[in-house]
């Protein structure tokens, strides 16, 4: 079966390519062929068509071989070329091999012709092939850097000897540095030392298992802010570098925090529920006892001495006055009801007035400065926005009498279009805002926990800003209607 070749020859004697050509046949070649013997017509035939092989004489009238082969070279450099001469000493052969001819040979041996094409055919295809992975592993590591240069999570290599050898951009920010400046470093020369002590047990967990391993670690970023990381590390064999472990992290600090603040609210919620149910258990029992206490009897000494009074048939004297006391008294233990229960203030003055009322009578009391501001638009607001407001601060100006040691109270209430704004601050000792939610989760306090269930309660919200020697401001935000919050 005859092999198909084009062959381009650069020769100036028609008779030496068609001899050529005879030797290939006779090998089992099927050659399709052109002579050119100088360099326009060279040109002309590299433009036109594509050639397995070039053979060209070394000396030529018009033309020579190195000339012709940097032509060749400068189209298409893995042209397979091969230079033929009639003479051709030890020197000019070195040369020729230098400019980039695959094989030469002198005239007078053609019949070694065939099996140089063969074998630069062969050097050929071995050549592009090479060339062709070559490419590829190129362009995917072109890719890898890409895709490495862009992922958003640190992502890294390290060594036999848990050293860095490849870090992706995100990993040298992180620690503020560059890829580079990374290069060679341990976790020891990073992190703290307990983080790069479980760190570097992580990795050689995974260089002795060869297995996946997650975790979730804290590692302080180039700002000092402690990050939570989770890392999966995985087992590489390095080509001539020994075992290798890879790692990638995902920071999920924000998400951590979310939980953590998710099982507080719940925490706070639980607490709140059972707090809810003893409130109303206590506020009961104080009605009742009340009722059946204060009430009750007087009542009961007050049948009493209407009974006496319709023996005796007579409505003066002692008994007369003994029943008015009663019906007095009567009458002062049933306004304190109901005072526990709504301050009749806010149905007589509205919610301004029976808060300045309140701020004013409890500072002068206490021997304080008792400031209050009002501002915005009137209007009526919800009975339970209103008794929220009144409790709020009626809660927060005790606890500030009581535990701050102020000289300075500022109140301040504002209604914008459907917000009530509500300011309590002082100027007292102020108290670590944190430690005291601590304390109300733990039940051992529960002033502002009260406070901000009752402004959760109705859709609104508070915010406390205090430290200790600073002093206290609350700020709340209230809707002008409750609003129902579902979970």
């Amino acid at each position: 079966m005859s092999i198909p070749l084009r062959v381009l020859f650069v020769e100036d004697m028609e008779e030496d390519a068609v001899l050529m050509v005879r030797e290939l046949k006779r090998a089992g070649f099927e050659p399709t062929w052109l002579r050119v013997d100088n360099e326009a017509a060279l040109l002309g035939a590299l433009r036109d068509s594509r050639w397995d092989i070039v053979i060209s004489d070394y000396s030529m009238p018009a033309f020579s071989g190195v000339e012709a082969l940097k032509v060749v070279k400068k189209d298409n450099d893995q042209t397979p070329f091969i230079i033929v001469s009639g003479v051709i000493g030890e020197q000019t052969a070195v040369e020729v091999m230098k400019a980039g001819a695959q094989d030469y040979f002198l005239k007078s041996a053609i019949t070694r012709l065939p099996h140089a094409v063969e074998r630069e055919l062969r050097d050929a295809q071995a050549r592009r092939k090479q060339r062709a992975s070559a490419q590829a592993l190129r362009e995917m590591q072109a890719r890898f850097n890409a895709f490495m240069n862009a992922a958003p999570m640190p992502t890294w290599i390290k060594d036999a000897q848990l050293r860095y050898s490849y870090v992706n951009p995100a990993q040298s920010a992180f620690f503020g540095m560059t890829p580079g400046d990374m290069d060679g470093l341990t976790d020891a020369d990073l992190m703290s030392s307990g983080a790069a002590e479980a760190a570097q047990e992580n990795d050689r967990k995974v260089l002795q298992d060869r297995c996946e391993l997650h975790t979730q670690e804290t590692v302080f970023d180039h700002n000092h802010n402690a990050r939570i990381l989770e890392v999966v590390r995985f087992p590489l064999h390095g080509e001539g570098r020994g075992d290798m472990v890879a790692g990638l992290a995902l920071d999920v600090t924000e998400r951590e925090e979310s939980r953590r603040e998710l099982e507080l609210a719940i925490q706070r919620q639980q607490l709140l529920s059972s707090r809810v149910i003893e409130v109303q258990e206590r506020e009961r029992q104080h009605l009742a006892r009340g009722l059946h206490d204060d009430v009750g009897q007087s009542l009961t000494a007050l049948k009493i001495t209407l009974e006496t009074i319709r023996k005796t048939g007579t409505l003066e004297g002692p008994a007369l006055q003994n029943g008015i006391d009663i019906v007095t008294s009567v009458l002062a233990q049933v306004r304190s009801l109901s005072l526990d229960l709504r301050p009749p203030q806010l149905d007589n003055l509205g919610l301004t007035a029976a808060l300045r009322s309140y701020v004013e009578q409890k500072s002068r009391m206490a021997g304080v400065n008792g400031w209050f501001e009002s501002g915005g638009q009137e209007g009526k607001l919800h009975h339970d926005i209103e008794n929220t407001a009144f409790r709020i601060v009626q809660e927060a100006v005790t606890n500030i009498l009581r535990h701050a040691g102020c000289r300075n109270i500022w109140v301040r209430i504002e209604r914008q279009q459907d917000q009530l704004y509500l300011s309590i601050r002082d100027d007292g000792q102020g108290f670590d805002v944190e430690r005291a939610r601590s304390n109300a989760i733990s039940g051992t306090s529960f002033g502002l926990l009260n406070m901000e269930e009752r402004a959760v309660l109705v859709g609104g919200s508070m915010d406390i800003s205090s430290a200790p020697g600073e002093g206290t401001e609350i700020v709340m935000h209230l809707p002008a209607a409750p609003v129902v919050r579902r979970i």
